[in-house]
């Protein structure tokens, strides 16, 4: 019964010696082992100072700055030394001066700010403008073209006597003397300038002089520059100006009589062929009598098909000869 009482009072001292030395011990912490210090607990300052140390070297600080990193490591080391050698004090203000010196490693550089470029609003085009007359050289009486055109601009003016266009145009004009006229066009970006000159000279009263009568060409078989699609008869706007010199023949040459032809090449049925190159004799004829005032009784209209080829028709170049049209008229007085 003794026995355990003593042990019982002997548990309580120890217990009561041990919370009074962790209480009174507030800067220990378990010992990591690591500075080689005997003992279950050890000052906390000397294993920030480690750790210290270890964080600066994981971070390549030993390699930034290899001379400070070794000064701040000795002095880590040193405080351990003295901490093993009972000098509990004196080894953590070593600790503590390795702590601050590792954390003053490298120290960052401060990063220059570079300037933030300001970015400049693209400055507004210019306007520009262009005038011209044509002809710039009249007979009194006489038209001309004036036109004009312009760039970067919203408004335009032409002087003498127009006032407000658009920006782009043309526009007929009749002076009656020299005349300078001026274009000018203005935007965001500014005011363009155009100018432009016509001559307008005296007319001419005198009478042209008589030319000599020029020889009937089509006073023979004579080939139209006349081309029709694939299987068509109707004749397109560019050969219009063709049949204008054909009417203009007959009218200088009143007597001319004479059959529009139609030629085709072998392609296809002969039966079809003489019937598409009729309907084109007939479309020409009847352009001239339309448009032109030329008598019916003046005209005729034959279609041949491929019956009176001009050249072979085993050619691609042969069979686009032989599709034609054709004036074959007599001159009255040859």
């Amino acid at each position: 019964m003794k026995m355990s009482n003593m042990l019982r009072v002997s548990f309580l001292v120890i217990t009561l010696t041990s919370l009074g030395m962790l209480s009174g011990c507030a800067h220990y912490e378990v010992n990591t082992g690591r500075g080689n210090v005997p003992g279950y607990y050890i000052r906390s300052e000397m294993q920030e100072a480690d750790r210290a140390v270890e964080a600066a070297r994981q971070a390549g600080k030993d390699k930034v700055c290899p001379d400070e990193f070794k000064a701040a490591e000795a002095t880590k080391n040193s405080a351990f030394d003295v901490f093993r050698a009972c000098h509990t004090e004196e080894g953590v203000a070593l600790a503590k001066q390795a702590t601050a010196k590792t954390n003053a490693l490298c120290p960052s550089q401060a990063v220059k700010e570079e300037p933030v470029p300001v970015i400049q609003a693209p400055a507004t085009p210019a306007p520009s403008d262009n005038l011209m007359i044509t002809p710039n050289t009249i007979i009194k009486g006489e038209t001309a073209s004036l036109l004009w055109s312009s760039r970067n601009a919203t408004n335009c003016d032409i002087q003498p006597g127009i006032g407000a266009v658009r920006p782009q145009g043309s526009l007929t004009i009749t002076p009656s003397v020299d005349a300078a006229y001026t274009l000018i066009c203005s935007g965001d970006g500014g005011t363009a300038k155009s100018t432009a000159n016509i001559s307008v000279n005296a007319s001419v009263n005198a009478p042209a002089p008589i030319q000599p009568k020029a020889q009937a060409k089509l006073c023979s078989p004579t080939e139209l520059d006349i081309k029709f699609d694939t299987n068509k008869a109707d004749i397109k706007p560019r050969y219009h100006d063709e049949l204008k010199k054909l009417a203009d023949f007959l009218k200088e040459f009143p007597d001319a009589k004479g059959v529009i032809e139609g030629h085709t090449d072998n392609a296809g049925l002969k039966e079809m062929n003489m019937k598409l190159s009729q309907r084109r004799a007939d479309s020409v004829r009847n352009y001239l009598v339309k448009h032109f005032g030329i008598a019916p009784e003046r005209l005729g209209a034959k279609g041949f098909g491929p019956t009176k080829p001009i050249a072979d028709n085993k050619t691609s170049a042969g069979k686009q000869k032989n599709r034609r049209i054709e004036a074959n008229f007599t001159c009255g007085g040859k």
